[in-house]
């Protein structure tokens, strides 16, 4: 069990043909910001051969889906991203979630 409040967000995304690095490079450079901020814990990206174009974002961050939004959604670097990686993707699907419990090396939180 979790002690510490957490939210994950699970981010899917469909990019357009030829975008692919572009798209990696500025993931890269936004989580290597996010490192940086105390409530970060940590994040995984994730691809499949049998999909290319397709690639998944895992975040961990200490605190509420609230705490998130007024902190880390007001960052400017988070804008810049957002800006920057709108026209290489076709599609994004976002997920909130509460996690529970966590095994390895970041468990248990709190």
């Amino acid at each position: 069990m979790i002690h510490a409040p957490s939210t994950s967000l699970h981010i899917h995304y469909v990019i357009k043909e030829g975008k692919v690095d572009e798209l990696l490079g500025h993931i890269r450079d936004i989580l290597n910001l996010c490192a940086r901020e105390d409530d970060f814990i940590t994040a995984i990206r994730h691809r499949s051969p049998e999909r290319p174009l397709e690639l998944t974002l895992y975040e961990l961050w200490r605190g509420t889906r609230e705490e998130f939004a007024m902190t880390q959604g007001t960052r400017p670097y988070r804008k810049s991203y957002l800006e920057a990686s709108r026209p290489l993707i076709d599609r994004v699907e976002v997920t909130w979630d509460t996690p529970i419990q966590i095994w390895g090396e970041f468990g248990p939180l709190g």
